[in-house]
């Protein structure tokens, strides 16, 4: 297994009232100390690194019937990402994790329990049928000593995020922000739509549709 696709998975988080002290807070990890030093803790271990830096997280809610989509965390820099998520509240839930090149592999999720994997692998959850809302905290943290990949001149699936200006093909945005929220959230779907077949690709997305130039 190629290193930065390990998926890790811990149990007893410190995370009862966090969710009281930190819901209406930007990056609410940051404002749990206990909680941000033993996610960090997890996130050493997990990578191998002491250099790893905070880079989002947010609190995620799902009430019956919800259900979480495919989507990455993929973002637009050249240092390895580690996404995670630790649960708070709600019944058990499936959590589906797809790294690049393998079978998705399927995670059952719990109160305290934190599962750690790939910033760039695909996941999504089944629909949610719990009667009590359902609560965790998601973060993503740069690896600051490890690249995305094993690339020098050559671009990858692991490494295209931070290459698109040498593909050829335009994204229609109207901010850098606005692109850069794009592209991680819809990074498989870009590629899945041809971007290493010959010709340019134009994608709109205000309209999310793809087109040969």
């Amino acid at each position: 297994m190629y290193a930065a696709d390990l998926i890790s998975i811990y149990e007893d988080a410190p995370i009862e009232n966090v969710y009281d002290l930190t819901c209406n807070k930007r990056n609410p990890l940051l404002y749990h100390e206990t909680l941000y030093q033993y996610i960090s803790t997890l996130v050493r271990s997990h990578s191998g690194s002491n250099r790893i830096q905070h880079l989002h997280s947010w609190w995620s809610t799902m009430t019956r019937n919800d259900k979480l989509p495919k989507h990455t965390h993929t973002h637009n820099r050249r240092e390895r990402t580690v996404s995670g998520v630790v649960y708070e509240q709600g019944d058990t839930l499936n959590l589906y994790i797809k790294n690049i090149g393998e079978n998705e592999q399927k995670f059952e999720t719990d109160f305290a329990r934190t599962i750690l994997f790939s910033g760039t692998s695909e996941h999504w959850t089944d629909k949610f049928t719990g009667t009590k809302v359902r609560r965790c905290l998601a973060f993503d943290y740069a690896i600051l000593d490890q690249g995305s990949c094993k690339c020098k001149t050559e671009i990858c699936i692991r490494c295209v995020h931070h290459k698109f200006d040498r593909l050829g093909f335009q994204i229609l945005a109207s901010s850098p922000a606005e692109k850069e929220i794009y592209i991680k959230q819809n990074l498989n779907e870009i590629l899945k739509e041809g971007l290493f077949k010959e010709g340019p690709v134009a994608l709109s997305i205000d309209k999310n549709k793809y087109r040969r130039l």
